[in-house]
């Protein structure tokens, strides 16, 4: 279990790019996500682990020093240029009349609750921002008649919220701020309905 404090040995790629001072994001990729009803392919999840600082650089490989760990850093763990992220987040106004899902949590836990890091199939292109809040719904189909062939949808219920953490072109990363009843992958989302 490699973690704060502990020095580390890192093979660099061809370039050679690390430098001594230089501060390095550790990650690793899990398997792909897919969609659960279409199974198109979502994206593949960086799992952030922690953060190193390059000390030394020797023939062949540099030593680092972990300088924070966000849970167990691994044996083949990734690197990416550090980006600095602030601790604080302005909340800002969300997008009027959008609509998605939440794809999964940052740990893959079937029931999602109050406090959990997870992610939404709405970004950058679709107008989220960092700061912007969205509720958490789910609406049920009911037959209004036995005569009637079809189900119309009712009015959906909120039963949570969620804060914008960070965007990409197509997904986010959110935090649930509260949360009801238990939310699974799928759950709906939508802009602030009071």
């Amino acid at each position: 279990l490699i973690g704060a404090r502990d020095l580390v040995y890192i093979r660099p790629n061809v370039d050679n790019s690390l430098q001594p001072g230089t501060k390095y994001t550790v990650y690793r990729t899990l398997k792909p996500i897919e969609d659960n009803k279409t199974k198109e392919l979502i994206g593949i999840q960086h799992y952030l682990t922690g953060v190193v600082v390059i000390t030394k650089k020797e023939p062949g490989f540099v030593l680092a020093t972990v300088v924070k760990s966000f849970r167990s850093i691994a044996v083949n763990d990734l690197l990416m240029p550090y980006k600095k992220r602030l601790p604080r987040i302005t909340l800002t106004q969300s997008k009027n009349g959008l609509n998605g899902k939440i794809i999964g949590s940052e740990e893959h836990e079937k029931n999602i609750g109050d406090h959990t890091v997870a992610f939404i199939d709405k970004g950058d292109q679709d107008g989220v921002e960092i700061g912007q809040s969205y509720s958490i719904y789910y609406q049920e189909e009911e037959k209004l008649s036995d005569k009637s062939n079809g189900k119309v949808p009712l009015t959906p219920i909120i039963h949570g919220s969620l804060l914008v953490l960070h965007t990409e072109p197509t997904t986010s990363t959110v935090l649930i701020t509260q949360s009801d009843r238990s939310i699974d992958p799928g759950t709906n989302i939508c802009s602030p309905i009071e």
